[in-house]
Parts: C-alpha cells; sequence; structure tokens
C-alpha cells in the first residue's frame, strides 16, 4: 500500500519562508517598470493644479484603512503559524499605517468638519501624514533586521512571548497607544507644530520633513535588498517600497501642494502599494485552501484504507472479527432497548481439513472466497452482516429477525453454498462442497450478552454436526 508523507506544520511554504522564484522576480521587475514609466511620465506635470475633489479624501483613506487591515490581520496569521518575529514587526506596521490613516482622516480638513476633528489646527493632517509616511519604512527596516535572525534565537524570543497571540495583543495595544498619543499632541499641542502647508500649498519646511521621509524610505528599500536570500514575501515588499518612493515624490515633493497631478496620481500609488502585498497574500491563503481540500481527500482515502485494513478480512473481504464484535454488541443492545428479536447465524464448511489435504490451500482459498460470496449475497438488508468467523467459519448478524426468518435465511445460505457445486471428493456428505449452520435466536425482552448468543448459537451449530452435517440447527437462545 502506498503510503503518504505526514504534513507538518513546518513543512508548508509561506510567502515568508518560501524562496523567490525567477517568475516571481521577473513579474515583480515587470511591475516595478510599468510603475516607473507611468511617474516619469506624471512627474513632469506634478505641479499642474487639477479640479478639488474632497470626495477623493474619503475613498481614498477608506480603501486605504482597508488594505492595510486585512494585511496585517494576514500578516500576523503567519506570524502564529511559523513564530517569526519579523512578520509580527511587519504585520504591525501594516496595523499602524491601518489605524493612523482612520486618525488622519478624523482631522483631515472638511471630511467631517471644517477644521477637521478632535479640535485639530491647520497643520494636524500634514503632521499625522508625516507620521503615517514614517511608519511603513521603519516597519521595513525592522522586518529586514528581525529576518536576518538565526531560527533558533527567533525561537526563544517566542519562548519568551509564550503564546502568539500574546505577542499579537501587545503589539496591536503599542500601535493603538503611539497613534492615540501623537494625535493627542498633534490636535491639544497643534500651536507647536511647524507650518508644513499654507493654505493648500507645501512649505518649505514641510518640503524638507517630506524629503527626509522620502530618504528614510529609499533607506529602507536598501535595508531591505541587502536583507537575502530573498523569499517571495520580500520580493513584493520590493515592489511596495518602490510605489511608495513613487508616491512620496509625486504627492509630496515635486508637486506643489494639495489637489495637484502629482497629489491625485501620487495618492493612487499609495493605493497600489497597500494592494499589491495584499493581493499577493490573499493569493497565497486560495492556494493553501486548495492544498487543504487537497490533503483532506488524500487523509480521507487513507482513512478508508486504514477502515478496508482493520476492519475487513483481507481474504474474503467480508467483515472480519473486529468488526462482527462491534456490529454484534451495537445490535444488540438495540433489540435489548427496544425489545426486538436478533438472531446470530453460524456456519463452519463441512470437512474444509480434507478439502485442503485433497485440492491444495490456494483451491481452500478459492473456495472460501466463494462461499464468502454467497453469504453475503443472503444479507439483503443494510443492517446484515456476513463476516469471516475465523478459519473456515462464517457468521451472519440478523437483526429484527425472529425464528422463522432466520431458519428461512439460513437455509438459503445452504441453497446458495450448495448451488456451488464446488467438487468435494473427500466429503461424507456428497460429492460438492457443503456447510453446517448454528442459529440462535434471541427473543425481545430477552437480556443476555453477545457471548451468551454466541455460545448458543456454538451449541446449535454442533448438533448439525453431531446429526450429519450440511443441515440447519436452530435454537431458542437463553441466558446461562
Amino acid at each position: 500500500m502506498k503510503t503518504s508523507t505526514p504534513y507538518h506544520r513546518s513543512s508548508w511554504t509561506y510567502l515568508s519562508n518560501e524562496p523567490a522564484s525567477r517568475r516571481e522576480i521577473w513579474a515583480a521587475w515587470a511591475t516595478v517598470l510599468v510603475s516607473t514609466v507611468i511617474f516619469a511620465l506624471a512627474a513632469s506635470y506634478a505641479r499642474t493644479p487639477l479640479t478639488q475633489f474632497p470626495v477623493f479624501i474619503p475613498i481614498y483613506v477608506t480603501s486605504l484603512v482597508i488594505c492595510d487591515l486585512v494585511t496585517a490581520v494576514l500578516l500576523f496569521g503567519q506570524f502564529r503559524a511559523l513564530g517569526s518575529v519579523a512578520l509580527l514587526v511587519l504585520g504591525g506596521g501594516y496595523f499602524f499605517t491601518a489605524i493612523v490613516t482612520a486618525a488622519y482622516a478624523l482631522i483631515f480638513p472638511g471630511m467631517f468638519a471644517p477644521t477637521g476633528l478632535l479640535g485639530s489646527g491647520p497643520q494636524t493632517s500634514s503632521a499625522m501624514y508625516m507620521l503615517w509616511h514614517t511608519g511603513i519604512p521603519l516597519a521595513v527596516m525592522a522586518y529586514a533586521r528581525s529576518k536576518a535572525q538565526r531560527p533558533d534565537i527567533l525561537m526563544l524570543q517566542m519562548l519568551k512571548l509564550q503564546k502568539a497571540r500574546f505577542g499579537i495583543k501587545s503589539t496591536v495595544f503599542l500601535v493603538l497607544l503611539a497613534v492615540a498619543a501623537f494625535t493627542l499632541f498633534a490636535t491639544s499641542g497643534h500651536e507647536l507644530l511647524p507650518t508644513f502647508l499654507d493654505g493648500n500649498r507645501t512649505t518649505v519646511i514641510g518640503k524638507v520633513f517630506l524629503v527626509g521621509i522620502w530618504m528614510l524610505s529609499f533607506v529602507a528599500l536598501g535595508m531591505l535588498w541587502r536583507s537575502k536570500p530573498h523569499t517571495v514575501l520580500d520580493v513584493w515588499l520590493h515592489v511596495v517600497m518602490c510605489v511608495w518612493l513613487f508616491d512620496l515624490a509625486l504627492a509630496a515633493v515635486l508637486n506643489t501642494g494639495r489637489y495637484d497631478l502629482g497629489w491625485y496620481v501620487g495618492r493612487i500609488y499609495g493605493l497600489l502599494a497597500a494592494g499589491f502585498l495584499l493581493i499577493v497574500l490573499l493569493s497565497e491563503n486560495a492556494r493553501h485552501y486548495a492544498r487543504l481540500v487537497k490533503v483532506s481527500a488524500e487523509l480521507r482515502t487513507a482513512n478508508d484504507t486504514l477502515w478496508q485494513i482493520s476492519m475487513k478480512d483481507g481474504l474474503t473481504e467480508l467483515a472480519n472479527r473486529r468488526s462482527f464484535d462491534t456490529h454484534l454488541a451495537e445490535h444488540m443492545a438495540v433489540a435489548v432497548r427496544y425489545s426486538r428479536p436478533l438472531a446470530l447465524v453460524l456456519v463452519d464448511v463441512d470437512h474444509f481439513k480434507n478439502y485442503n489435504d485433497a485440492y491444495g490451500h490456494l483451491a481452500g482459498d478459492d473456495c472460501l472466497k466463494l462461499i464468502a460470496s454467497a453469504l453475503d449475497s443472503c444479507c439483503q438488508r443494510p443492517t446484515d452482516m456476513a463476516a469471516r468467523y475465523g478459519g473456515e467459519e462464517f457468521a451472519l448478524v440478523l437483526p429484527d429477525t425472529d425464528r422463522v426468518g432466520a431458519a428461512h435465511i439460513a437455509q438459503a445460505v445452504q441453497a446458495a453454498v450448495a448451488n456451488l457445486k464446488l467438487p468435494h471428493r473427500k466429503s461424507s456428505t456428497g460429492p460438492h462442497v457443503s456447510i453446517s449452520s448454528g442459529v440462535a435466536v434471541m427473543s425481545p425482552g430477552v437480556g443476555m450478552t453477545a457471548e451468551m448468543l454466541i455460545g448458543s448459537a456454538d451449541k446449535a451449530l454442533y448438533q448439525a454436526k453431531d446429526s450429519g452435517r450440511n443441515q440447519v440447527a436452530l435454537i431458542e437462545a437463553t441466558p446461562a
């Protein structure tokens, strides 16, 4: 029998531990190339003013929050599966961008209130934007440093955390605390903030901060590039950081301020940066789901095979002794509880040792197979069972069967074997193979054990043999 290799959690490949293939690398390069061409075309017109669409901001931030939250959940899931602190850090980075983007939406002028909620000032939204765009570069830098650690060190860190859930809850709490603290500062202390925007135009101080964040993102990209070998997750993180750089360059560095072409196109780049990794992670989830379905089917097949081995006789393919014992015990319990009759038939092949001596053991095996098939053909109901009891002995379990029904089935078995007309020149009952049957019937309401019923059927079988074989003997089973 072919056996399958057991599936273990650590043997499964994820984006974060699967080496990047040539196909993945080429797809990433193609994406970066297309993004670069679009960036080059848009950069020349970044300062071109366009019509103001205030509704663009709620659509934009809502999409970002959803994408980043789902990405964070998927990364936290991989952290729980693999125990890699690098994944916890990266998931925390995406969760940070989701929460800080939601806070940015609350205080953005004109979205929920003319000057924003929470008592925000004219520079509060710009300060939140700076914090927002600092989060992902720092998270990628921490990820690049963490993934370079040896696996045994990572496992020690996991032991310190004790549970993955604790690590995730701690990360979520720290992110919420940090965003809440900065939001409180940017709203309550907005007088202390530098002037990042003058109306809708970015000031020199604002440009300095934005260029600094852009350089920080470039450093994060460099650290990620140096953290080899690259996994599939690393390759697509490279794409995310490249698009992120294009986003900052168009929407904050090369443009003049809000609602110009660079501002709009840069935010579209931001949506793409949020969506790339999410799409790849969702595709991976679909791949793992398909693999789970395949594994489930293989396990079901393996279980069926094991059942065949453990519950069926290998030669005759009837139920084996273990299956017989289980079936009989179950239906006797039902018969006793609901006061129903139950019959047991024990069958023995007459002079089978002489048959083996005369025709050989291979012929004897063929004989048993044919007799087993004949017995099985007489079991018409789903609850009836034909089993190989041992050697040349067979058994029929007949629930809800009284004396008349049991005698009828036993005689049908006798006739079915006789119709096989298997030659037996050393039989005292005739020229063909014959069987002797002992039938024991448990009357309704009679409490007895399986051993008692088997003993009664065995007693009836010996009566059939003592009376000359090739016949049926029937007795009423009674408790000993």
